[in-house]
């Protein structure tokens, strides 16, 4: 019975691909584009702060607190907030 449930479960490398990529995860210098905004306290805020979906953001510090640039403006975010917006990177 073992055997057979562990072959349902995902290899890591299948794992590793499922994982959403948080703003909290990109390095300093990369841009992205936001995917999607979480509903979380403040949400509302950051997307009249420009930080709202399909919108191109270059982090300029990782870390917390996060910095990032939205349509030419710098904005902080801590890493929880961060981990509630989910991007993808940019070529």
């Amino acid at each position: 019975m073992k055997r057979w449930l562990s072959a349902l479960r995902p290899t890591s490398a299948a794992a590793a691909n499922d994982r959403s990529l948080t703003l909290a995860d990109v390095a300093a210098g990369e841009r992205v584009r936001v995917c999607r905004v979480a509903d979380m306290d403040g949400a509302d805020i950051l997307r009249e702060r420009g930080l709202c979906e399909a919108s191109e953001v270059r982090v300029i510090t990782a870390g917390d607190p996060l910095v990032c640039a939205v349509l030419g403006a710098r904005m902080t975010l801590n890493r929880h907030t961060a981990r509630g917006v989910l991007v993808e990177r940019l070529p």
